[in-house]
């Protein structure tokens, strides 16, 4: 330290700007004067409880060589007073989606991204699309710098009375309510859930009913796809022929995809899968000798106990489906995947939209046609109406086993109860 007399010297191995800070107190505490930036600074490196003169001494030293190197040395010494005195609502969503969100699927993270968290998005999305339309400030921007202990139902509450559609309302409390359990669960914060209090809304959903002679139909055009047109260009001039062989090529595509989108029901329909099942299907998965279709991804039935893990479960399947699983082979040789993306063939086919319009403009085709409602619900009705048990059924179809998937069985459960209607009759004398 500098003597009294002399402040410009340094005596018996003292550093040039250190000093002791005396307060009227009597409180001591090591000072530091510099200069960084043209600007005068004086700041506490500590105090002589906790610090002597010669450590005081070395960080003097550590410190000025910062500054001659032009680095603030009290930019590690700041204080993050928001870590200090709690974890924020943004903070908690960045550990969650790092530490409990790789486990998930991607639909699991993309749907958190949209809902919760916009700025945790893989890829950012494409401000060109859609921007003319108005985008709801989510729970996570609003609060994103709000501490999480502060948050309570007060906050929750009004923010899922704003979304009025009812399903994504419930899946914006789902996933507040994993959130809110992991910190509890974590010991981040000792808190209630903020979303205990709220109950997902109640959905009524409008049944698509098929009539067996639809099913049959549309069976009709999926097991027996429309012949591809041939366009003739004799006759024709030089631009009508460019313009006709152009159509014709158009027609040739749009043919390619209705008839693998044929392929592709056609397995779902004889299979009862799940789309995601179908599309992320392998060739190697198939033994098509002995009808056996090895799934690998399985969403109901579980596979795997405490002790140890199934890699697949294995189904029978009709000869039918093997035959589509060869034209598949045919028109995709190079690619492992049932149903390969046209650009990448490495990864699963997306979505057949297009080709869907197209196969609901065939005939006997109904508008209010879903892919999904037919093969899950539709078909499976029909074959316990016809006598088929519903847990035979339930099995095959994977369903997870719960009471209210099971339930959806007795929404088509006619036939059966015919008897019982015939009964009343006869028991009422009518």
């Amino acid at each position: 330290m500098t003597g009294p007399g002399d402040r410009r010297k340094t005596r018996n191995g003292s550093v040039s700007g250190l000093g002791l800070r005396v307060t009227a107190h009597g409180a001591k505490s090591f000072v530091h004067s510099f200069r960084f930036n043209g600007k005068h600074r004086r700041s506490v490196i500590g105090c002589p409880d906790t610090m002597n003169v010669t450590s005081a001494r070395f960080m003097v030293l550590q410190r000025n060589n910062d500054i001659a190197a032009g680095i603030d040395p009290d930019e590690n010494m700041k204080t993050d007073y928001r870590k200090k005195y709690g974890e924020t609502l943004g903070d908690v969503i960045d550990a969650y989606f790092e530490q409990h969100l790789p486990s998930k699927a991607p639909s699991h993270h993309a749907e958190f991204s949209r809902l919760i968290a916009p700025w945790t998005r893989a890829t950012p999305k494409n401000r060109n699309r859609g921007a003319k339309r108005s985008t709801r400030l989510t729970l996570g921007e609003m609060y994103r710098d709000t501490l999480v202990a502060d948050l309570t139902p007060q906050h929750i509450g009004p923010y899922l009375q704003r979304i009025s559609a009812d399903s994504i309302a419930n899946n914006t409390l789902r996933q507040l309510r994993a959130l809110f359990n992991w910190v509890i669960r974590m010991q981040i914060v000792d808190m209630r859930n903020p979303c205990s209090p709220f109950q997902m809304r109640k959905m009524i959903k409008q049944r698509r009913d098929y009539t067996p002679e639809q099913v049959k139909e549309i069976a009709r055009h999926v097991f027996n796809p429309p012949m591809r047109q041939v366009v003739s260009l004799e006759g024709l001039s030089g631009r009508e022929k460019q313009v006709a062989a152009l159509k014709a090529g158009h027609a040739t595509q749009n043919h390619d995809q209705l008839v693998e989108l044929c392929n592709y029901m056609g397995i779902l329909f004889l299979t009862m899968a799940r789309p995601i099942e179908v599309k992320t299907a392998r060739f190697e998965h198939f033994d098509l000798d002995r009808l056996i279709w090895h799934k690998h991804n399985t969403k109901g039935i579980k596979l795997s106990r405490s002790t140890y893990e199934y890699a697949f479960r294995s189904v029978p399947i009709h000869p039918k489906v093997a035959e589509l699983v060869r034209h598949q082979r045919a028109r995709w040789p190079e690619s492992d995947l049932l149903f390969p993306n046209h650009a990448d063939q490495m990864q699963p086919r997306d979505n057949f939209q297009r080709a869907i319009k197209r196969f609901k403009q065939l005939d006997g085709v109904p508008s209010h046609f879903q892919l999904y409602d037919l093969k899950r619900m539709a078909i499976s009705m029909m074959m316990v109406g016809q006598g088929v048990r519903r847990e035979d059924v339930s099995h095959y179809v994977d369903h997870r086993g719960n009471l209210d998937t099971t339930l959806i069985y007795d929404l088509g459960f006619v036939d059966p109860l015919r008897p019982v209607t015939q009964k009343l009759g006869e028991v009422l004398g009518v």
